[in-house]
């Protein structure tokens, strides 16, 4: 009977209303990296390109699609240029929750390092590099020589929920069993690397909601409080 006596712009309200997506989740797949351009590919058979695992671990209500696939775009550094605002893009959907709203990005950190030690030789343990206009951070770490040094590659980006309802930042790592002064080499002998990267996705609400958002839950709840008033004296 309540539901009934509702009146319509109230039901309209309800209706209009979507919870944002809230919590953290991990990711992990094969990243192939040229001058210009970064693709994707499940690290697993059948490697399907554009695929990635989205590992256990995940909270908020991500705990629904822990274990599932993710598709994920690749990005082109013409469009998607590292250390300048561009529109978002979409990023990551989530193939088990198709009525989750889309990971769009529309901003990639620049490298937190210089040029300077990029071409150093030999490698050593500690040395950074950030070569000119990259989104990678490398870094030579553990052991030293004869075994290595080894390197880590970090990148991070950041963006909106399709809905315009959340924030996100994802900060991904891959590991590489040589220096990085090798990998480098091998960009440009071959001009692309590929190596498997795990990320990790952290989403938050927007912190304040729209206007227009705020007029309509004020409008609702000035409704909800008549009707209620309303079945009291019946």
């Amino acid at each position: 009977m309540f539901i009934r006596s509702m009146p319509a712009f109230l039901l309209l309200a309800g209706a209009a209303y979507a919870a944002p997506i809230a919590g953290t989740f991990n990711i992990a797949g094969t990243i192939t990296v040229s001058p210009t351009a970064i693709s994707w590919t499940l690290d697993s058979a059948p490697f399907t390109p554009n695929k990635a695992t989205i590992a256990g671990g995940a909270t908020g209500n991500l705990t629904s699609v822990q274990g599932t696939l993710a598709s994920i775009s690749n990005l082109d550094l013409s469009t998607e240029p590292v250390g300048s605002l561009f529109p978002p893009q979409q990023f990551i959907r989530f193939d088990a929750a198709p009525a989750f709203p889309t990971l769009d990005v529309n901003f990639i950190f620049p490298g937190l390092f210089t040029p300077a030690q990029c071409t150093t030789l030999p490698p050593a343990v500690g040395q950074t590099c950030t070569p000119a206009g990259s989104l990678f951070s490398l870094t030579n770490i553990p052991p030293g020589p004869p075994v290595g040094p080894q390197s880590t590659a970090s990148f991070v980006f950041t963006g909106v929920t399709s809905d315009g309802l959340s924030n996100w930042q994802a900060n991904f790592t891959s590991s590489f069993p040589v220096p990085y002064q090798t990998v480098l080499a091998a960009l440009a002998a071959n001009g692309s690397v590929s190596q498997t990267f795990a990320g990790t996705f952290v989403i938050t609400p927007a912190n304040t909601p729209e206007p227009s958002t705020m007029a309509m839950l004020g409008f609702a709840l000035c409704g909800l409080s008549a009707a209620v008033r309303k079945l009291k004296k019946q």
